[in-house]
């Protein structure tokens, strides 16, 4: 065993956070990169890490360290690491799994169903983006596009309320029709 970990493990069976600390500083970016290499993720991968400090914390007064102090840390990254890969896949699993059939009959007993729900959280988002392009048009093209398409003017109405050529309130309905239609496309 290092004299310095060894220093820092009798610490943190002394309650000593201070070494606790020191023990995971001087240890923490080595632990992470491997379990790095077994989950494939930093996030993870520093979960893990924390996660086997944690436990050390908690568990301090009961621990008993068979080999050395590294060999133990990278023993406890590696099996918690593996640990936290198969907690992902079994949550990934449930949520891709279809509801039972007894499950739908219960939703359907006891909330309202609305058949067209899909239909409309799908306006609804349409309506946004449309939204949003109409927002990123130049000010004239979208107050054209508005009372065109939401305030049912006609091209004739509308040439004479802003004082511009019919042929002009077009190109703008056509500007304003393009980008919809590129945003949609996306």
């Amino acid at each position: 065993m290092s004299p310095e970990l060894e220093k820092y493990w009798e610490g943190i069976k002394d309650s000593d956070e201070e070494a606790l600390e020191k023990l995971y500083k001087s240890t923490f970016s080595l632990l992470v990169n491997y379990s790095r290499t077994i989950t494939f993720d930093y996030n993870l991968a520093e979960e893990a890490v924390q996660d086997v400090f944690l436990k050390i914390w908690q568990n301090r007064s009961s621990l008993i360290v068979h080999e050395s102090i590294r060999a133990y840390l990278f023993r406890s990254v590696h099996n918690h690491s593996l640990n936290l890969l198969r907690q992902q896949k079994t949550l990934k699993q449930s949520v891709n799994r279809p509801a039972s059939e007894d499950l739908w009959r219960f939703i359907a007993e006891h909330y309202e169903l609305n058949e067209f729900v899909i239909e409309n959280l799908f306006a609804a988002d349409t309506n946004e983006m449309i939204q949003e392009v109409l927002g990123s048009l130049p000010e004239q093209c979208c107050k054209v596009f508005s009372m065109s398409r939401f305030d049912g003017f006609t091209n004739e109405e509308i040439a004479n309320r802003l004082s511009i050529a019919q042929n002009t309130v077009k190109a703008h309905i056509y500007k304003a029709l393009q980008k919809i239609s590129e945003a949609l496309r996306k």
